[in-house]
């Protein structure tokens, strides 16, 4: 019976396929190879699309990790010149390809940002040069060319470097001063659905769909890698590492004492998740106070910061009643800024240096 039942299956299959309704249109001919030369062109025109906003963000990222130093603790400073450089080895994978098509990219460095006041920039320095030679030696070539030119940027420490650049088949000279900045690295996922920036204590990271929607803003990737910068900046993420691990300390020990008992409990979990959720708020705070400070430092006019709350507010707007969550309401950061706003331009009549308290 058994044998029989799974003979009939594919037959009752075809009958159900066969008597479902079908479009009754007739469609023009579909070319396989035609949709797959347009996947190339889509795919293309994403890349081109992530490149513009890494750009962006890239400029003002190292404006403000140049500018903005003294936030950074001294250990969290390292000398650079203000340059994002990539080979045709760097980039998303997905997109590698169509990144090398769309910046010429070879084995060679190739200069992608200088930020918007770096040493780089003030000495000249242009996207699309390639950088042929480091104070008379071969500049680093190939699959680690990127990781060894900041290497030897890095542990130059304040030097003078003569750099040979290649610029549209012209080689120049250029001499540029490194100069100290936050170690902070900085990425763009490829991540065009979520609403989302975050520190991890290493980097800062946009995702596509949010630095998109800041670029629209004067402000708003500034402020929001700035916001970053200030969680990294101040420890933040070890911190609530630390707050997680004491949660999760607790919670066995309750869970040890419940076992006494012979009741099975889960409160290492919870004790772990309530400890990373300590001080959330405030930490979000702080790095909304710094943040201000950060633009200030690094140019930036910050009369209109608070109202980037305003406009994010009108994105997200489950962010305006927001309780009881990991970050503030959109109308407490604006209230808060607003105050920290008088207090830097305070500073600034003062003849004070612009430092938080």
């Amino acid at each position: 019976m058994a044998k029989l039942l799974i003979r009939t299956i594919p037959f009752i299959l075809i009958l159900l396929v066969v008597s479902c309704a079908q479009p009754q249109g007739t469609l023009p001919e579909y070319n396989q190879q035609l949709s797959i030369e347009e996947q190339k062109i889509q795919n293309q025109l994403f890349a081109d699309s992530w490149l513009k906003t890494y750009i962006d963000v890239s400029e003002t990222g190292l404006n403000i990790l140049f500018n903005a130093v003294d936030l950074c603790k001294e250990e969290d400073q390292i000398f650079g010149i203000g340059v994002d450089i990539a080979t045709r080895y760097d980039g998303p994978e997905a997109i590698r390809s169509e990144l090398t098509k769309a910046l010429l990219l070879s084995d060679e460095i190739t200069v992608v940002a200088t930020g918007i006041n770096t040493p780089a920039r003030n000495a000249g320095l242009k996207v699309g040069d390639k950088i042929i030679e480091i104070n008379s030696f071969a500049a680093p070539y190939g699959i680690d060319a990127n990781t060894e030119f900041y290497k030897t940027i890095r542990e130059s420490n304040d030097k003078k470097h003569k750099l040979l650049i290649n610029r549209n088949g012209q080689d120049l000279v250029i001499n540029v001063q490194s100069k100290k900045r936050c170690r902070f690295g900085y990425y763009v996922d490829l991540d065009n659905n979520t609403f989302n920036a975050f520190a991890d204590g290493n980097y800062i990271v946009l995702s596509l769909r949010m630095a998109k929607w800041l670029a629209q803003d004067e402000l708003g990737i500034a402020l929001v890698f700035a916001h970053e910068l200030g969680h990294n900046a101040n420890r933040h993420v070890d911190d609530k590492k630390t707050n997680m691990q004491a949660g999760a300390g607790v919670g066995l020990l309750l869970d040890m004492i419940a076992r006494t008992q012979g009741v099975q409990t889960d409160f290492m979990n919870m004790g772990a998740n309530m400890g990373a959720m300590s001080y959330s708020i405030d930490y979000e705070n702080e790095a909304d106070y710094l943040s201000v400070y950060a633009i200030a430092m690094s140019g930036y006019k910050i009369d209109d910061a608070a109202n980037f709350w305003r406009r994010f507010a009108v994105e997200v707007p489950g962010s305006i009643y927001s309780k009881g969550g990991s970050h503030p309401s959109t109308s407490e950061r604006y209230v808060r800024i607003e105050k920290t706003i008088k207090e830097v331009y305070g500073k600034i009549n003062n003849g004070e240096k612009i430092l938080p308290n």
